[in-house]
């Protein structure tokens, strides 16, 4: 089974996740962060109910022809049928329902792979259904507006808008005015109980000594400006290759 289309890292670049904790600057917002969060686990249900019904049917019929799980194609499926299905989508950041899928084709792949021997580790099962209350709240966003404010204390997603940065951000845009970093994309995150506090990762930020080699590589589709490690005790993101959900 093929896995979602991967970013490579240029040379002389070294991927990082900066965090953020984060407070809406309108009341709004946390309705609006809330729906994305709900828009993402629907769009992953749905696609994950497009891949149980067409093995079902192929057990049935082995002539039914199968449905490749990757990104493009499940994108696909759902831009054919959001407007049936989810008349309410354009509520959201097209990024929210793309995150969903992409989420599913990756746990699809470590279940084939696990499943394969391909996998080191626990035996992976077939993913589930997501539920609310046993889905951590999480939309990656990798186009539109996606920003630090020049004041060093906000920084602006697609549709939910300007969030406060409880942290100065002032090294992070020192890094982008000097061609240093490129932001990739930024994930928006429920790491606790209040509903006023989000975590958004600045994430696969890529520092150089010259930005001339991003240029040279020819990787210049990142869309926004990202920044430093978090003071506070996180884990930081992985620097591997990502998805590029496209």
């Amino acid at each position: 089974m093929a896995g979602a289309r991967r970013f490579v890292i240029p040379d002389g670049w070294v991927a990082q996740g900066w965090r953020f904790e984060v407070e809406t600057t309108r009341p709004v917002q946390r309705s609006l962060i809330q729906q994305h969060f709900g828009a993402r686990r629907f769009a992953y249900n749905w696609a994950l109910a497009q891949v149980k019904a067409n093995l079902d049917a192929r057990a049935a019929d082995p002539s039914v022809p199968a449905l490749a799980w990757t990104l493009p194609t499940l994108r696909k499926a759902w831009n054919q049928s959001k407007g049936e299905v989810a008349p309410w989508w354009p509520a959201c950041s097209k990024d929210t329902y793309a995150c969903g899928i992409t989420d599913l084709v990756a746990a699809l792949y470590a279940w084939s792979a696990s499943k394969q021997g391909q996998r080191a580790g626990s035996p992976v099962r077939f993913p589930r259904f997501k539920a609310r209350h046993r889905d951590r709240g999480r939309v990656r966003f990798d186009s539109g507006a996606l920003r630090l404010e020049a004041d060093r204390r906000h920084l602006t997603l697609p549709v939910i808008g300007k969030l406060r940065s409880k942290e100065n951000t002032r090294r992070l845009v020192r890094l982008l005015t000097k061609g240093r970093a490129w932001v990739l994309s930024m994930t928006l995150s429920e790491q606790a109980a209040a509903s006023s506090c989000r975590w958004p990762r600045l994430s696969r930020t890529l520092p150089a000594t010259h930005a001339s080699r991003m240029a040279a590589a020819g990787s210049t589709s990142a869309s926004a400006p990202s920044g430093r490690r978090s003071p506070m005790p996180t884990t930081a993101s992985s620097g591997s290759p990502i998805p590029r959900p496209r």
